[in-house]
């Protein structure tokens, strides 16, 4: 379990961990004896993560080159073994089939040390393909899904293809391609042989099926109509995701404007009249319709709908803009001396990347927009919501009273409270979560913590011993407190938001929890991920205004 430092995330700062790892894998490849100890060895690798033999090729046989880290251990030499009578594996890592077509397990001992490698027997594949290439589900609903991949040639069979999930938050796959959703979002799993040389997609979006109706918008209302004339009305229910998208339409006055069940209007006599659709949940939109003499040849009608990206933007809760007396150039120069690294590419950041990873404005849309909500307001969903989502997630089921009382307590968005109660817990499974004995009495954490990376479990316990957190309850309710007391409400910094995690306008360069420039969004994304779970929710955003610099639009 990750040391909590507030999101849903580790919040340490990347440059040090990058540097850490080096360390590390440094110190594994080669270690320095003094005098005459023994040197363990700490790891086992291969040149290739699994080994193919082609049934159609001249020869039944391959090499599993495996090494030890470090290089200059002295518990060799490596041992291969396989359980299976249709390989045999020599001394050296030579695997021989039989011809039995198939996945097998090769286990590489050295030591205390054990690595399992697999090896794929069949006809060398030529092409790959799926079934399906997009794919619909359901977190609420989790019905397994099996896609099927083809070969060619056919007769290759699909023994030497291997199955994964670009995001298994999102959906898993096993190695006979059923699709399991497990969170809402969009990802893609992928069939690929086993040599790497053919890949196949299938796009997953996973959404939740009992989604309330937020709102109905008449796309195409026009300002009139002719007598006797005849005009289709349009409705566009959202969100997407909502299974229920009946429409009822109705007329305020259906002897000068009638509409049939599919919204075809009618000019029936001069006057006007209101057309209402409505969803089977209330939510309504209307306009107001005249219709003129049917003399009127010359009639030009003019579309008073807005457009549906409109209409959704209007829905949205319009931002806090938080002003500063510095200019984003200057804020930027700052965070220059402060070196900041482009993480993914392991470098240095160049200041105009910099730039716009700080500049708000570049984040209006998508998921980069969740950087900005405030973590200190509630959401307003309701206990009943909650449970739904924690249903099935271990201790955390039917907890979602202690979630919202604790999160009304102490300032603090629900739907932070439990997101990051379940990524920390694994859902309610871990250790921790469930228990731990110390000084004979049973403590729990739910945040992790205290939970030090060196012995999650003993310093994670140890904290909730100390803080009294005896029941689940308690450590929601503790946790909460000292999350609020600590980061998002405190009063000395009060980040209450990724983006003042990550730059902390309010005093820049004290505090901040990365030096990745792309910190910030990343956690986003995950945010976002989490958050999609409630549709419904409200979303307060706190955006910072450098001095120069105009309000916008979140989309």
């Amino acid at each position: 379990m990750k040391k909590l430092l507030i999101m849903l995330v580790i919040m340490l700062c990347a440059a040090p961990c990058a540097q850490a790892a080096d360390d590390y894998r440094s110190k594994l490849y080669f270690a320095v004896n003094r005098g005459f100890e023994e040197i363990e060895t700490k790891d086992i690798i291969t040149t290739t993560d699994a080994t193919c033999i082609y049934l159609d090729s001249d020869s039944l046989s391959s090499r599993i080159r495996a090494y030890t880290l470090p290089v200059n251990s002295t518990d060799k030499p490596i041992e291969f073994s396989c359980d299976s009578p249709s390989i045999t594996v020599s001394e050296d890592g030579t695997v021989v089939s039989d011809g039995t077509p198939g996945v097998f397990t090769v286990t590489i001992t050295c030591g205390d040390i054990s690595r399992t490698h697999s090896v794929y027997v069949g006809n060398k594949i030529n092409r790959l393909s799926l079934s399906d290439t997009e794919l619909s589900m359901y977190a609420d609903r989790p019905e397994p899904y099996t896609i099927t991949a083809s070969t060619e040639p056919a007769d290759a069979g699909t023994s030497l293809v291997r199955w994964y999930s670009g995001d298994e938050t999102i959906a898993h796959v096993d190695q006979n391609g059923t699709v399991i959703p497990n969170g809402v979002g969009t990802t893609s799993v992928y069939a690929e042989t086993a040599d790497g040389e053919h890949t196949a997609k299938c796009t997953v979006y996973v959404g939740l099926y009992d989604v309330s109706t937020k709102a109905v918008f008449i796309t195409n209302a026009v300002d009139k109509i002719r007598v006797g004339s005849d005009y289709s009305l349009s409705a566009y229910v959202y969100p997407e995701t909502v299974k229920d998208k009946t429409v009822l339409w109705s007329s305020s006055d259906s002897t000068v404007l009638s509409v049939d069940p599919n919204g075809a209007i009618r000019g029936e006599r001069e006057g006007s009249a209101v057309i209402t659709a409505q969803t089977s949940n209330g939510k309504i939109d209307s306009f107001e319709i005249e219709v003129v003499p049917a003399s009127e040849h010359d009639l030009k009608y003019t579309v008073i709908s807005k457009s549906v990206n409109e209409r959704i933007s209007e829905l949205m809760t319009k931002p806090q803009f938080v002003a500063y007396n510095y200019s984003l150039d200057e804020m930027t120069e700052y965070q220059m001396n402060m070196g900041p690294v482009k993480y993914s590419e392991n470098r240095n950041a160049e200041y105009d990347e910099l730039r716009d990873a700080i500049d708000p404005s570049r984040h209006a849309g998508g998921y980069g927009k969740y950087q900005f909500i405030d973590l200190s307001q509630t959401n307003n969903v309701s206990v009943d919501v909650l449970n739904a989502y924690l249903n099935g997630k271990g201790v955390l089921q039917g907890k979602g009273q202690q979630f919202k009382d604790a999160a009304d307590l102490y300032g603090i968005s629900e739907l932070y409270l439990v997101t990051h109660a379940c990524l920390e817990t694994g859902d309610g499974s871990s250790r921790l979560a469930n228990g731990v004995e110390v000084n004979g009495t049973v403590v729990y954490n739910i945040f992790g913590i205290g939970a030090y990376d060196s012995n999650a479990v003993k310093y994670g316990s140890e904290y909730a011993y100390a803080c009294g957190w005896t029941s689940v309850d308690e450590a929601i309710t503790g946790g909460a407190a000292w999350i609020s007391a600590n980061y998002i409400n405190n009063p000395q910094y009060k980040q209450n938001t990724l983006y003042k995690m990550r730059w902390n306008p309010d005093s820049p360069g004290d505090h901040q929890y990365a030096t990745d420039i792309d910190w910030a969004t990343a956690q986003a994304k995950t945010l976002k991920t989490m958050f999609d779970s409630f549709p419904n929710a409200e979303l307060t955003y706190e955006i910072p205004l450098y001095k120069g610099e105009k309000e916008f639009d979140l989309q």
